[in-house]
């Protein structure tokens, strides 16, 4: 299938990755907006200079004398952190003529508009970036058959490729009968943001199409179709943290601790004598037995009353909501983020407590990250290089065996020790009878 010039550097333009590729010199020859806005480079300013000289972290140039692919690598560029793909690009005869980095941008779809001189290096540069981007693409000519569709269109319709290549676009991407691609290719008009449910699944989608001109004459139409299902499930997740997670003034004190039993009269001495001090409290004891309370109680005798009491249940939230909720995350860090970003609850609860509850549910990725956090004083937000300082008192709790947890691998042993500062153990009810009488005088 033969696809012109004008039609894959229209196609380009509407891709997200940053790209850029040079020659079997290392050359620079292709630096597009995406680059552009990622490096802080200006195209006219660096193409035609060897890429060492420009992006002095690059391995551009390896990858042209081994031609051997690096996938899924970290680098930074700057600022910025980015997830890069590299790929040797093979003439006709198989020999190395240069290579293409696709490197994935933290911001909206932007366009590109970078000239690629060698048509047969813009056709390799150009599927490198269609077999790699996370969006579906989805291409028509200009009599409105499909003719181009890459692996995350299937993923994401359901559609296999043999359904859709040389069908028409009524097929494809279509809202309540009419196909984008067809308005597109009548009007001339690009369409944004529409909304819609597409291929046998119904996977809810937002579709972005436009048309593709080649000389002042429409060639055709490109569609990108990203996924919104997962953010609409996350939107869903986050009104039920809504009722988990809670910022509020401890409203308990050691007056509400009710009981005359000696594990009571223990449990509740060991959290008066940490509440004294700044040291970290693990709060060790099954459902009901108050450790909500003790924490409450803890936060109001301390130095902290007047700072900011936030519970979270750990066990309530998936692993990466619970990782923004803890942390915080910067404008673009992820698909739906809100703009502005937003602050984690340690740094809600700065000058404050944090009341960990079942602590023992949290991945050992997090895990990682909470033992940075309370080791080091600060916070790093999600898709952030920088770090905030933070000044927070951690209570945990869990009516799990951390001990046994950390026999089978599953919590962290240097995490346990930074927790256990301060154990109180609180008994359940059935092993401290003695407390019967006062609980029902009290309740009743």
């Amino acid at each position: 299938m033969n696809i012109s010039k004008g039609k894959i550097e229209s196609i380009l333009d509407l891709t997200q990755d940053g790209i850029v590729a040079v020659d079997q010199n290392g050359i620079i020859t292709v630096f597009n907006r995406a680059a552009e806005g990622i490096t802080g480079l200006k195209a006219d300013a660096v193409r035609g200079k060897r890429v060492v000289d420009v992006i002095h972290n690059t391995r551009l140039h390896l990858v042209v004398e081994n031609g051997t692919p690096e996938l899924n690598r970290r680098q930074r560029i700057g600022d910025t952190v980015i997830i890069t793909n590299r790929f040797p690009v093979r003439d006709g005869d198989g020999n190395i003529a240069g290579a293409v980095a696709i490197f994935r941008d933290i911001t909206e779809i932007t366009a590109l508009s970078d000239q690629v001189s060698d048509l047969w290096k813009a056709r390799t540069l150009l599927q490198a970036v269609i077999e790699c981007s996370e969006d579906a693409i989805s291409v028509a000519d200009e009599k409105g058959k499909n003719i181009i569709v890459n692996p995350a269109y299937t993923r994401i319709t359901g559609l296999p490729k043999e359904a859709v290549i040389n069908k028409p676009v009524t097929v494809d991407i279509a809202d309540n009968g009419e196909s984008m691609h067809m308005k597109v290719l009548q009007t001339g008009k690009p369409v944004h943001h529409v909304s819609m449910k597409v291929g046998p699944m119904k996977r809810e989608v937002i579709v972005n199409v436009a048309p593709i001109f080649i000389e002042g004459k429409i060639k055709g139409s490109v569609g990108v179709i990203r996924d919104i299902s997962e953010i609409i499930s996350l939107t869903e997740e986050l009104t039920r943290a809504k009722t988990i997670i809670r910022h509020l003034q401890a409203k308990y004190t050691w007056d509400d601790i009710i009981g005359e039993s000696p594990p009571t009269l223990k449990a509740k001495e060991q959290a008066q004598r940490a509440a004294a001090t700044p040291a970290t409290v693990l709060l060790l004891g099954g459902s009901g037995t108050g450790k909500e309370l003790f924490a409450h109680a803890i936060h109001n005798a301390s130095a902290r009353r007047n700072g900011q009491f936030v519970r979270v249940n750990c066990a309530a939230l998936s692993e990466s909501l619970l990782e923004s909720e803890l942390f915080g995350y910067e404008e673009g860090a992820f698909t739906g983020a809100k703009k502005g970003g937003k602050k984690g609850l340690f740094e809600e609860a700065d000058g404050g407590t944090l009341f960990l509850d079942e602590i023992s549910e949290v991945s050992l990725h997090l895990q990682s990250k909470l033992l940075r956090a309370m080791a080091e004083g600060e916070v790093r937000r999600v898709g952030s290089t920088g770090t905030v300082p933070v000044d927070v008192r951690i209570i945990a709790a869990t009516n799990a065996d951390l001990e046994r947890k950390m026999q089978d691998g599953s919590f962290r042993e240097d995490l346990y020790y930074r927790l256990n500062v301060v154990p109180v153990n609180l008994m359940p009810l059935r092993e401290r009878k003695e407390d019967i009488p006062p609980l029902v005088e009290h309740i009743i």
